[in-house]
C-alpha cells in the first residue's frame, strides 16, 4: 500500500483507508468497518449480487440522522498460481489502487475506494465503495420506455466512451451492463461511470481482441428495453470513434458474441440484427 494511508489490524484484516479520502466522521468510519467484517463473515444477510468470483452486499450506515449507502465487494480468495504471481505485481487491493489512481488521473469518473482490506497473505480481498450517481445501464434502459430517440442516444454515447477508454490504454476486466452507471436526464449528456476495476489492466501492448472481448461482455446480456439492433448500435458507434474500418470490426464483433451466446446456450444470436445493420444504421 502507499506511503501516508491509515491501516488498521483487524479479525486476520488488514484495513487499508485511502487517504485522499479518509473524510468520513469518526463514528461513520468506524460504523463502516463493523459492518464491513460482518460482510465478510457471512452476517449482514445474503449478497446484493453473487458472481463467479466475489459477493457484493449493500450496505446503509450513518443512521439515521446521515445514512449513507455504500457496497462492500468481498473477492474469493485466488488460486495457488495467483497467489504466486501476486509476489510480483503487488495484491489485488494495490492494483486496484493503481488503476483507479490511473483511471481519474486520465479524467474518467470511478466510484469512491472507502477502504480496501487483505485477509492474511493470499486470502480474501474486500472493496468498500460509496454509491455513483445515476443508475447501473439496465435499471436506466428500463426508464426509456417510450423514448426511442433518447436510448439511442445513451447507446450511441456508450460506444464513444468505451471507445475512449480503449484509447486511454484500459481494458475493462469485467464491462457487464451491471457495471456502468449512467447519470443523465432530460436534455443532458449522458455521464457514465465504470464500476469494477479489480481486474482492469492498463497494458503495454493491447490486442484487438482483448478491446472487443468488452463489447462482448457488455452485448452479451439480454436487457429489458434493449434489442439486439440496440447492442449493435452500441458496436457501430464504438467503431465509428475507433481507428481501422468500422465495417470489418462490427462484423468481428458480431461473430464473438454470436460464438459466445451460442456457447451460453442462448437462441437466436445477434447475427439476424446484424445483417440489417448496414441498410439502416439510425
Amino acid at each position: 500500500m502507499a506511503d501516508g494511508e491509515a491501516r488498521i489490524e483487524r479479525d486476520g484484516w488488514t484495513l487499508v483507508f485511502p487517504a485522499r479520502l479518509s473524510e468520513l466522521p469518526a463514528r461513520t468510519g468506524r460504523e463502516l468497518v463493523e459492518q464491513a467484517l460482518q460482510a465478510a463473515r457471512g452476517e449482514a444477510g445474503g449478497p446484493l449480487r453473487r458472481s463467479r468470483h466475489a459477493s457484493t452486499y449493500q450496505l446503509f450506515i450513518g443512521a439515521p440522522r446521515c445514512e449513507t449507502e455504500i457496497f462492500v465487494k468481498v473477492l474469493d480468495a485466488p488460486r495457488a498460481i495467483k497467489r504466486a504471481l501476486g509476489l510480483l505485481t503487488g495484491s489485488r487491493a494495490e492494483r486496484l489502487l493503481k488503476i483507479a489512481g490511473a483511471l481519474e488521473a486520465t479524467g474518467f469518473a470511478i466510484a469512491p475506494i472507502l477502504m480496501l482490506g487483505e485477509q492474511n497473505p493470499g486470502g480474501r480481498t474486500m472493496i468498500v465503495m460509496a454509491r455513483v450517481p445515476g443508475e447501473p445501464l439496465p435499471r436506466y434502459l428500463r426508464g426509456l420506455s417510450g423514448m426511442p430517440q433518447r436510448k439511442r442516444e445513451v447507446l450511441r454515447a456508450l460506444g464513444v466512451e468505451v471507445a475512449r477508454l480503449h484509447r486511454a490504454g484500459f481494458i475493462h476486466g469485467d464491462l457487464t451492463p451491471y457495471n456502468i452507471f449512467i447519470a443523465a436526464g432530460g436534455s443532458a449528456a449522458a455521464r457514465f461511470v465504470f464500476i469494477d476495476h479489480e481486474r482492469t489492466e492498463r497494458p503495454r501492448l493491447v490486442w484487438q481482441r482483448r478491446k472487443l472481448r468488452n463489447l462482448v461482455q457488455l452485448c452479451r446480456f439480454e436487457l429489458e428495453g434493449m434489442s439486439r439492433t440496440d447492442r449493435i448500435r452500441v458496436v457501430d458507434a464504438y467503431a465509428r470513434a475507433s481507428a481501422g474500418g468500422r465495417r470489418r470490426l462490427v462484423r468481428r464483433v458480431a461473430s464473438m458474441l454470436r460464438a459466445r451466446r451460442v456457447r451460453d446456450g442462448a437462441a437466436d444470436p445477434v447475427e439476424p440484427a446484424y445483417r440489417g445493420l448496414w441498410r439502416n444504421p439510425a
